[in-house]
């Protein structure tokens, strides 16, 4: 079925509940907490038998983390799986409309799509489409800030007070932006093209700041900093154990310590037929693949040793299959650009992967579309705003651009972060009024005296776009989500024969077959020991066994039609039966009985 007829038959009764329009110019399409609650509900009502809800965890707020389930048939979840977490970034809203979009579809495509029909009785998906509801609700507030943390309390400033320094908005737009202000001693400039964009002074080319840059706020405690401890208290993205970073902000007081967070990891140990993990958050794998980089671990002893430490990057073995996703990824969504990705710190994705032993993959589902600079067609040689301000910035260190070509490709360095913001800025002009507040003057009672003016960037609107194109992002990820399924590994045996061989004399062959295209484990799923291997068991009835193991297990088998012959030497009653069975959480069951003749 064509993927857009399949989006739009789906979504026929299921549309988004509509948020009002928010003031940065995201339009309607948008479910706060109530309305994706409503929306679960709906879905778990209409599909019956194939789809099944749990609550997982619940926020400080109060509010329910929840799995949906979707599979046909007795036994689901013994079938390889495919886990799918949105939202664990709270202002990520995109990835949570996007999780319950291809939920519906899934669902509704059960019996009228043969794919989807195929995928649901051989495999199960559970999504978990808002794991951070608290962070999430903030995008609904009637002041609109990007919040990140759950709705628990914590004194981020250690000053015995909780939550007592949070924004303000200063200039009654309903957002909380930026500040300027006018100081001398600051590090930021106005860019010289275009005033609105804000960059840091180049000390070493003779430039002198004139700004300091803070959020939109007060300082409530005295204490000359801004907004250091607002509300909330654990962001859910930065909670998990692989790379963990002790006591910065948000990260929690400890790994693990969000309820959030430890019902993810509990509903990942309580479903150990999960092989593999798709994340809809900041951090990308798929547009730019993970890749296998040598490098020395502590003391330069190797890395995934006790002495070396944790692993750094993905295992060579794997990258080809981080690879080939990223081309399936880009060809079946049809998106492109080279979207920046969130660090790898306690996030859910590189716990999925390095800790858990799982295939991981992320999108950012959305990010800004490239745009071109404006230029006047009647002068051909008419430099773009990007053009000026990276020539007066070379006029002043008298350098050349080709000089530093090929430095600039290895190091990114502020001209390329001021060309990604004057990108943006172009698109937000054009697709979303509002999207960019232009700077205006402010009476601050913390800077008597003193310039300064609030704008900036609106909240929200860099990660997640305007609601007109969600379905058409849903569409493109849900093509993707189906290629996972189906990439799943799945065993099955081959060639079982009984032979002859003398006088109450058998030798049972068998072949266990990886139908799936991922490997039965990964190489970091072999180091990590999570993934459980694959029990190959045969089952006598009075028989006796002369030949082979009546339990073994079975290291990674290659998908694609990889494959592992065994054999048995048995004597028995002729017209006795004996027993084959391949199984891993991870990879499926298979299993046959023989009769002995």
């Amino acid at each position: 079925m064509n993927a857009g007829l399949a989006f739009s038959l789906a979504l026929a009764g299921f549309q988004a509940f509509a948020a009002p329009a928010m003031a940065q110019g995201i339009s309607d399409g948008y479910r706060n907490y109530g309305d994706l609650q409503r929306s679960i509900s709906r879905l778990r009502g209409d599909f019956g038998d194939l789809v099944g809800v749990e609550t997982i965890a619940q926020s400080p707020g109060g509010r329910d983390i929840q799995a949906i389930r979707i599979a046909s048939g007795d036994g689901v979840n013994e079938r390889p799986a495919l886990l799918v977490v949105a939202n664990a970034f709270g202002p990520h809203l995109v990835g949570s409309e996007v999780a319950i979009n291809v939920a519906n579809l899934l669902a509704s495509g059960y019996g009228n799509d043969s794919e989807v029909t195929k995928l649901l009785e051989s495999g199960v998906v559970y999504i978990i489409p808002r794991a951070n509801p608290d962070a999430a609700e903030a995008f609904f507030s009637s002041v609109v800030y990007e919040q990140v943390r759950n709705d628990g309390s914590e004194d981020e400033d250690h000053d015995w007070e909780v939550d007592e320094d949070g924004p303000e908005d200063l200039n009654g737009d309903g957002l909380i932006t930026m500040m300027r202000v006018m100081d001398p001693t600051g590090e930021w400039i106005a860019d010289e093209a275009n005033p609105s964009l804000m960059r840091k002074a180049e000390r070493e080319k003779g430039e002198v700041g004139m700004y300091r840059l803070l959020s939109e706020g007060t300082d409530n405690d005295g204490d000359e900093a801004w907004n250091e401890d607002g509300p909330g208290a654990v962001d859910v993205n930065a909670n998990f154990t692989y790379k963990y970073d002790f006591f910065a902000a948000g990260s929690g007081v400890h790994q693990m310590s969000a309820a959030e967070t430890r019902g993810i990891a509990e509903f990942f140990v309580a479903h150990p037929n999960i092989a593999a993990v798709y994340v809809l958050g900041p951090q990308d794998n798929v547009m730019e693949p993970w890749k296998h980089k040598q490098a020395s671990g502590i003391g330069g002893n190797p890395e995934g040793t006790s002495a070396g430490g944790p692993y750094s990057s993905i295992l060579s073995a794997d990258q080809p299959f981080f690879e080939r996703m990223g081309e399936q990824f880009e060809e079946l969504t049809g998106m492109e650009g080279e979207p920046t990705s969130g660090d790898l710190k306690g996030d859910v994705l590189s716990w999925s992967y390095f800790h858990m032993g799982r295939w991981a993959f992320g999108s950012r589902v959305w990010w800004v579309p490239e745009t071109a600079a404006e230029t006047d067609e009647d002068s051909d040689d008419e430099a773009t705003d990007e053009e000026e301000a990276e020539a007066s910035h070379d006029e002043a260190d008298g350098d050349d651009d080709s000089a530093e070509d090929a430095e600039q490709e290895e190091t990114p360095d502020e001209h390329d972060s001021l060309k990604s913001e004057y990108n943006d800025y172009r698109w937000m002009a054009s697709n979303v009024p509002g999207g960019f507040v232009e700077w205006t003057s402010v009476n601050h009672p913390d800077f008597p005296g003193q310039e300064v003016e609030v704008g900036g960037f609106s909240p929200y609107v860099r990660m997640n776009p305007p609601g007109s194109m969600l379905d058409s992002l849903s569409a493109g990820q849900f093509e993707f989500v189906k290629e996972l399924m189906a990439s799943l590994p799945q065993i099955e045996l081959r060639n079982v024969e009984v032979e002859n061989v003398g006088d109450r004399t058998y030798r049972i062959n068998a072949t266990v077959t990886n139908n799936g295209y991922f490997p039965t484990l990964s190489a970091i799923g072999v180091r990590a020991f999570w993934p459980r291997q694959i029990r190959l068991s045969f089952e006598l009835d009075g028989q006796e066994l002369i030949g082979g193991r009546t339990q073994q297990l079975l290291g990674p088998i290659p998908g694609g039609g990889g494959s592992r012959e065994f054999s048995w030497l048995v004597v028995g009653r002729p017209g006795s039966n004996v027993s084959i069975s391949a199984s891993s959480p991870v990879a499926g069951t298979a299993s046959q009985t023989l009769t002995l003749r």
